[in-house]
């Protein structure tokens, strides 16, 4: 979850400045290019609720041949994958769940892929079991597509290109949850600015409790009229629910409704497919 409060970013050249760390970290700075590249491998759409989902293998194989690249800043996040080392760490901590989720759907987290932009979310999406096309319109709305982005400064820090919320998530990145300073966001064990993969993996395990009925807290809401109670809603229903609950912590509140929109609409224009639509800074 990425809001529960004002909701706002900051780009990575205005944070590092502020914190004092050298410039040549801010990934902001990295020239941006055309986009590249085609969309390419099968498409991976919904997947039912408890449905066995597909081998990783399998996704991987999908996901390798698109080579669509329109965010080309974000290679060396694209090709970083966590030591085996680190994965243990990161399997330690959040082996008892968190945020919400079980344990059991986050220990499978791994983020052992590389590929471009595109191919890491598609990747992640076929993991899970989630549309692909979502997953992209999602990470529109979140951050353009940028993995470097920094947001809810102050309230939390979310990083990644879909947006972990260290303060939520600890396991994701220790060093930023414990200490708040955007200054550690280059640390070892901060996986979900160091890794794409990582982050995208994370964000839809998170998703795939939430649309399988796992988050207990969730039932006890009571939606506005019109939207099913937790967790009785269909597929569409449900997933997109699990959409909203990641920006505001909640089952079709207000805050959820209005992202659920954002995310629709990019969905509609598929604006990762228009030049210049995703890559810069959020809110251009």
């Amino acid at each position: 979850m990425r809001y529960r409060g004002t909701r706002y970013w900051m780009s990575n050249v205005a944070m590092l400045a502020v914190c004092g760390i050298a410039v040549a970290v801010a990934l902001g700075d990295r020239p941006s290019t055309a986009m590249s590249g085609k969309i390419s491998g099968p498409y991976y759409s919904l997947l039912a609720p408890r449905t066995a989902m597909p081998s990783a293998s399998g996704c991987a194989n999908g996901a390798k041949d698109d080579t669509f690249e329109p965010v080309p800043q974000n290679a060396p996040e694209n090709e970083y994958k966590i030591s085996a080392a680190d994965l243990a760490t990161y399997k330690n901590e959040a082996s008892a769940g968190e945020g919400g989720a079980p344990g059991s759907y986050l220990m499978k987290v791994n983020g052992q892929f590389t590929g471009t932009t595109d191919a890491i979310l598609k990747w992640a999406s076929c993991k899970w079991g989630f549309d692909e096309n979502v997953t992209r319109a999602t990470a529109v709305n979140e951050t353009h597509w940028r993995q470097t982005e920094l947001g809810d400064v102050d309230n939390g820090i979310s990083l990644g290109i879909l947006q972990i919320k260290t303060r939520d998530y600890p396991s994701t990145c220790e060093s930023v949850a414990s200490s708040q300073n955007t200054a550690n966001v280059t640390n070892p064990d901060c996986y979900s600015y160091q890794s794409t993969a990582f982050t995208a993996d994370y964000k839809l395990a998170q998703q795939r409790a939430c649309f399988d009925g796992e988050i207990n807290y969730l039932t006890s809401e009571t939606p506005p009229s019109g939207y099913p109670t937790y967790p009785n809603g269909t597929p569409e229903e449900m997933m997109w629910g699990c959409v909203g609950w990641w920006y505001s912590g909640h089952w079709f509140d207000s805050g959820a409704l209005n992202y659920i929109s954002e995310v629709q609409g990019y969905l509609s224009a598929q604006t990762w497919q228009i030049p210049g639509g995703v890559g810069g800074a959020v809110g251009n």
